[in-house]
């Protein structure tokens, strides 16, 4: 008896690994300046959008995160703060990852860089549709509140 319900598992493993290897998944972030919402005065050297974290897309985890960050005069990333991750902390472990690689370019070449306090928002979606349908999902999760309230 135990012996034919270990086997029954065993083949319910499979058709389930099967099947989530042969469906298609598409992943998108969205980038949203919370502050300066204007006048910023860097603005990110790498214009295509951020890569969805691979650990985040196979354990299927969307949500969004707020980051606090700082902008050196040299245009790192510095003093990043996970402000908020809905649903898990996760978002906010891989969000401050990310953030960290990124450059950062003056946004006028006169006058000498400062260094600049942002705020901003980066929502995770993933669909099984279409990227197209991915991204409208994700715009539309971008007009709902990042907070657990």
């Amino acid at each position: 008896m135990k012996y034919l319900l270990l086997v029954a598992l065993a083949m319910m493993t499979i058709s389930t690994t099967s099947f989530a290897r042969s469906k298609n998944m598409y992943a998108d972030v969205l980038v949203t300046n919370i502050s300066p919402a204007d006048d910023a005065l860097w603005k990110r050297k790498e214009t295509a959008p951020p890569l969805y974290p691979i650990e985040l897309a196979r354990s299927g985890l969307q949500g969004c995160t707020v980051l606090s960050f700082d902008i050196s005069e040299s245009g790192k990333t510095k003093n990043i703060e996970a402000i908020q991750s809905i649903p898990h902390k996760n978002l906010g472990k891989y969000s401050r990852k990310m953030l960290k690689k990124w450059k950062w370019i003056p946004v006028t070449t006169a006058g000498e860089t400062k260094t600049e306090k942002r705020t901003l928002r980066l929502d995770f979606c993933l669909g099984d549709q279409s990227p197209e349908q991915t991204l409208q999902r994700c715009q539309q999760q971008t007009q709902l509140a990042c907070n657990s309230n």
